[in-house]
């Protein structure tokens, strides 16, 4: 590939932490970070990251802000690191789809979700279809 994959982190929590690392330590460029935590919103994502690890300028926004600066950023990849459920995640696979952003996500559920939520899945992969891009 001639250019970097771009990337947006969605959860900035204890998991987080470590996908912002490993995608930038791995050539990806962050593009946005967000979380609904308001003592992580407005923190640049190296303070998130911990560790002396160097300013990456990128600062996290709210949660909320999600469907405008993904539309905007057209990131390849949303990497989202929140909930458990697919239903939880329903709201940001949308988003993604919508913007033909593909998503993947530490989501226990996600690993298989045909079995545990058969018509949102339908759902959701209906839309991954629709944007060409994969949840």
């Amino acid at each position: 590939m001639d250019r970097k994959v771009t990337f947006v982190q969605y959860g900035c929590g204890k998991m987080g932490k470590y996908l912002i690392r490993y995608g930038i330590e791995k050539g990806a460029e962050l593009l946005g970070a967000f979380d609904m935590n308001p003592a992580v919103i407005g923190k640049d994502a190296s303070e998130i990251v911990g560790d002396g690890y160097p300013e990456i300028g990128i600062k996290v926004s709210p949660a909320s802000d999600a469907d405008e600066v993904i539309g905007r950023l057209k990131p390849d990849v949303c990497i989202i690191a929140t909930r458990s459920t697919v239903a939880e995640l329903e709201e940001i696979f949308t988003i993604c789809a919508k913007y033909g952003v593909n998503a993947i996500t530490t989501c226990e559920e996600a690993l298989y979700p045909w079995n545990s939520s058969p018509d949102l899945t339908k759902k959701l992969d209906q839309l991954a279809k629709e944007g060409g891009c994969t949840l």
